[in-house]
């Protein structure tokens, strides 16, 4: 008797075991965690070069909190910033600090990278006063 309930405590202990990791037919094949592709962001590189000895002042959009203006006081100058996805458009200008300008027919060249290519890029000389004018450049991400 002893022996027939031994068997009956191991079959039951087995069999509880067994069935109890049974996946049931009817339960769903858990989804995978759906992680989201991260969307890279846009570096921009805003460069001054030239041979102009005066100070410029420099406001470019930097689209994390407005516009962001300096005086450059020598050249060459840049600045890198990385751009969330959103972000569509850039842009920079820059002009001549009254009081501190440069020399008659110094030259001034204006860029903006994407990445490390050139896509926007413009050139100023200073005028008989030695004043510089660099119009606004706009760039929009493809």
């Amino acid at each position: 008797m002893k022996k027939a309930a031994l068997l009956c405590v191991i079959f039951f202990v087995t069999h509880a075991s067994f069935t109890s990791c049974k996946k049931k037919k009817s339960d769903p094949e858990p989804d995978p965690i759906q992680t989201p592709t991260p969307t890279p962001a846009k570096s921009a590189k805003f460069e001054l070069t030239g041979n102009y000895t005066g100070q410029l002042f420099v406001v470019y959009n930097n689209n994390l909190s407005g516009n962001t203006s300096l005086t450059v006081t020598a050249l060459p100058w840049s600045k890198t910033l990385e751009y969330p996805a959103n972000v569509l458009g850039i842009g920079i200008g820059a002009n001549s600090v009254i009081g501190y300008l440069g020399t008659p027919g110094q030259v001034v060249n204006l860029k903006i990278y994407n990445g490390s290519t050139v896509v926007k890029s413009s050139t100023a000389t200073a005028d008989a006063n030695g004043l510089v004018n660099l119009p606004t450049l706009a760039y929009v991400f493809p």
